[in-house]
């Protein structure tokens, strides 16, 4: 028994391997800490980019400017892949421009009768027309980047992919969305 009790009485004395007990249990908290900031900054770092992409896109589109041979579209798109500093798969990108009148009609559908009441437009309902494609839609908006006057919404969406691929109980893609609306200069 004493010889039991001396050799529990130089094991707790003893304090080699301590730290590297504490080690291989700090060293997750501490990595987590660090992927987390690095996934948080790529987030950031590539909304902020597409905002900034949009602006610039836009700052191009209300001029009315074409290159011949080149599209404005193509610009538009363009100009968002080099403002993105190739973070933005544009294979991935979704980009719409959509035109109107007003700046209130951003976002509003065309009106219907809504004949069962249920605050739902439903197949056959009467509705008005009002950017001319034959069917109702919930975007008053047709797709394009407008003539000289035109009100257009440039919208971009994308999905921010993980950085490092650590952390994929949190989510593998973010959705990540920038959007303008501007009026286009006469031209």
């Amino acid at each position: 028994m004493i010889r039991l009790r001396r050799t529990l009485t130089a094991l707790r004395q003893q304090d080699d391997g301590v730290a590297a007990v504490e080690m291989v249990l700090a060293l997750p908290v501490v990595l987590s800490l660090i992927v987390g900031t690095l996934e948080i900054a790529n987030y950031y770092f590539v909304a902020s980019a597409l905002e900034h992409a949009v602006l610039k896109a836009s700052r191009f589109g209300i001029t009315g400017n074409e290159t011949e041979g080149v599209s404005r579209d193509d610009v538009v798109r363009e100009m968002i892949a080099t403002q993105t500093f190739g973070r933005v798969d544009m294979d991935a990108v979704e980009i719409n421009t959509l035109v109107y009148e007003n700046f209130e009609d951003i976002g509003e559908s065309e009106p219907y009768l809504d004949e069962n009441a249920n605050e739902v437009y439903d197949e056959g309902e009467p509705f008005t027309d009002i950017n001319g494609n034959g069917e109702w839609d919930e975007d008053v908006g047709t797709v394009g980047l407008g003539n000289a006057g035109d009100i257009v919404l440039y919208r971009v969406q994308y999905s921010v992919e993980s950085l490092t691929g650590m952390m994929p109980w949190i989510a593998k893609a973010l959705p990540a969305e920038a959007a303008v609306a501007v009026r286009n200069e006469p031209y």
